[in-house]
């Protein structure tokens, strides 16, 4: 084995050893489940990609373009619209939480006191620190509410669940997360699923980015069948 090789896999063991039993997936090749391009029933849907300052860059921006792979139309909101600064979450062995650093920009289409929940068929909430902002804000929680109350498809991802409690109650409801805040799943009732994704109805949830190959081909399903 070459030393780069072998630099890969330590890595790879790290971020598993980092997310506790949630990151077991994460230290072995992950299966993308089969997910058939073109468009079809998904072209020219419209998903409301929700974001707060220092959301998950790579969680972000990989929601983003697989929607727009599909033929769907992501439209990135935040509190203003415009550029909009994120970061990089890793795992690094000498550390027993997640490290942050500075990532890419996006630029957000809309600001969430002009979102029409209306105008769009799903939800997503990618995490990262977004999501701690975005459940203070009470146009967030309205539009969260919109989705959950009307059956639509939503989905969130590490840290994303944060807003879908913080909008409606979950009592009852299986959901996965970031495994650092399955406590916090548990104490509002839901059921804690340790699953790379976990398909509740319409709702759908995943506990971080090493599981994104198979969290998008699962939502896009749920979308593509609203």
């Amino acid at each position: 084995m070459s030393k780069q090789q072998s630099k890969r896999i330590s890595r790879r063991r790290a971020m598993g050893v980092s997310l506790g039993v949630a990151g077991a997936a994460a230290i072995g090749p992950i299966q993308a489940s089969a997910q058939p391009r073109g468009g079809g029933s998904l072209k020219g849907k419209r998903v409301l990609v929700g974001i707060g300052e220092f959301s998950e860059g790579m969680e972000t921006y990989y929601m983003v373009y697989r929607l727009m792979e599909e033929g769907v139309v992501p439209v990135v909101a935040a509190a203003k619209a415009g550029p909009v600064h994120m970061v990089v979450h890793d795992f690094d062995p000498k550390y027993t939480n997640y490290t942050e650093k500075p990532g890419y920009v996006i630029k957000a289409d809309v600001a969430y006191p002009d979102v029409n929940p209306d105008d769009y068929d799903a939800f997503l909430i990618p995490g990262g620190r977004g999501p701690e902002e975005m459940r203070q804000r009470k146009d967030v929680l309205k539009i969260t509410a919109h989705f959950m109350d009307k059956g639509l498809p939503i989905g969130a991802m590490c840290h994303g669940p944060q807003v879908l409690w913080a909008a409606r109650p979950v009592k009852g409801r299986r959901m996965t997360a970031y495994y650092g805040i399955q406590v916090d799943i548990e104490a509002a009732g839901a059921i804690f699923v340790d699953q790379p994704t976990v398909i509740d109805g319409p709702m759908v949830t995943s506990r971080g980015w090493p599981d994104l190959p198979d969290f998008m081909p699962k939502f896009l399903k749920v979308l593509a069948a609203s």
